[in-house]
């Protein structure tokens, strides 16, 4: 019986310890997508988020953003990037699609038709980034 915890409470630190926690980039009430990688083209996912945050702040500021305006690209070797008239949105490499039991490219695309959805509803909210505290105040608290 001891054998059999033993066994049982090692299966759990294992499964504990390989666990990857999982970042939801969201905006607006909206699950825009969740990083699960820890890392991926050399960044960190607080990184990648933050990063795409920035971004966004910019892209949706375009009043006449389409949903037609986002689309997948290749990344070079590194994987796919999604952009929205040119501009980067999120880079998606071999670990987060290894994450996500895909591929760079499949996960970019999956990505990309849920963006195409909600990024034009989205850019209709002036107060939008207002309303994502924890990201205005961190980013506040960094300029200082």
């Amino acid at each position: 019986m001891k054998q059999k915890n033993l066994l049982v409470a090692g299966l759990l630190l294992l499964l504990v310890g390989t666990a990857h926690a999982e970042r939801v980039v969201g905006l607006g009430g909206e699950t825009l997508f969740v990083l699960k990688a820890d890392r991926d083209l050399d960044k960190t996912d607080q990184e990648r988020s933050d990063d795409v945050y920035d971004r966004l702040r910019n892209i949706l500021n375009n009043p006449r953003l389409k949903a037609s305006d986002i689309q997948v690209k290749a990344l070079g070797d590194y994987g796919f990037k999604i952009v929205a008239n040119g501009e980067l949105i999120v880079p998606v490499g071999a670990q987060e699609a290894k994450a996500h039991s895909s591929t760079p490219r499949a996960l970019a695309e999956e990505w990309a038709v849920h963006l195409r959805q909600v990024m034009p509803k989205l850019r209709a909210r002036p107060d939008l980034f207002k309303q994502n505290h924890s990201y205005v105040n961190k980013k506040s608290k960094k300029a200082r």
